[in-house]
């Protein structure tokens, strides 16, 4: 079978320790967007902030502004001194043109991707970039979980799961640039069985890229 219509990479998939410190380093004196910034926050709030991508993103940033539709978490922020516009962006327009972009662990729950990405895209500036994190499809548990006929974990918001590859197709279509796509694990700490469970992944991403639970690309606007 020729593989001619197969879709090849621009960019090398990296293996990455800790993409957070990446976005924190990209967002240093920018202006930033923070799309679906209250996620998670009953978690983060008011005892973990310090770990809150939200909060380190305000730390960093010269100007930042978080922007969610779930309105209980808005008003939770709220609460403790963080506004967070209740603003859907795959639907916005607003005036304001930014340096970076931050889409982390949201493009799984929109109702229309390549839409929200090309908005996003809009309100960048000329030489400004989007980050976009996500679960990885090919993660090793998956893989074992299905070779092991095991049901495959999938969260009650998540519409859609994506390779690398996708994320080439969406900027071949939008003529944007893929500039770096890295692979990383979460480790959760809940207990020591997940704990022990995902160092066990983290050592498969040793061997291979393509089984990290999660990834990180980075995209230009030009």
């Amino acid at each position: 079978m020729s593989d001619a219509g197969i879709l090849k990479l621009t960019t090398n998939l990296q293996r990455i320790t800790t993409p957070f410190d990446v976005i924190g380093d990209m967002a240093e004196g920018k202006t930033v967007l923070n799309v679906g910034a209250v996620g998670g926050i009953e978690g983060y709030l008011p005892d973990s902030k310090e770990v809150w991508l939200h909060h380190r993103l305000c730390k960093a940033g010269r100007e930042v502004v978080g922007i969610d539709i779930d309105t209980d978490s808005i008003n939770y922020a709220a609460r403790y001194g963080y506004i967070i516009e209740p603003i859907n962006c795959e639907t916005m327009k607003i005036d304001t043109r930014f340096d970076l972009i931050v889409m982390s662990d949201v493009i799984e729950h929109v109702n229309a991707p390549v839409l929200a990405i090309e908005n996003l895209l809009s309100h960048l500036t000329p030489a400004g970039h989007l980050i976009i994190t996500t679960p990885n499809g090919t993660a090793g548990n998956v893989a074992l979980r299905s070779l092991f006929r095991r049901r495959v974990h999938v969260f009650n918001d998540h519409v859609a799961i994506y390779y690398p590859e996708h994320f080439q197709v969406i900027c071949n279509r939008l003529k944007c640039c893929l500039e770096a796509i890295y692979m990383f694990d979460h480790i959760d700490k809940r207990c020591l069985e997940t704990r022990v469970k995902s160092y066990l992944f983290k050592v498969l991403t040793g061997i291979s890229p393509r089984l990290a639970s999660s990834m990180m690309v980075i995209i230009a606007k030009t």
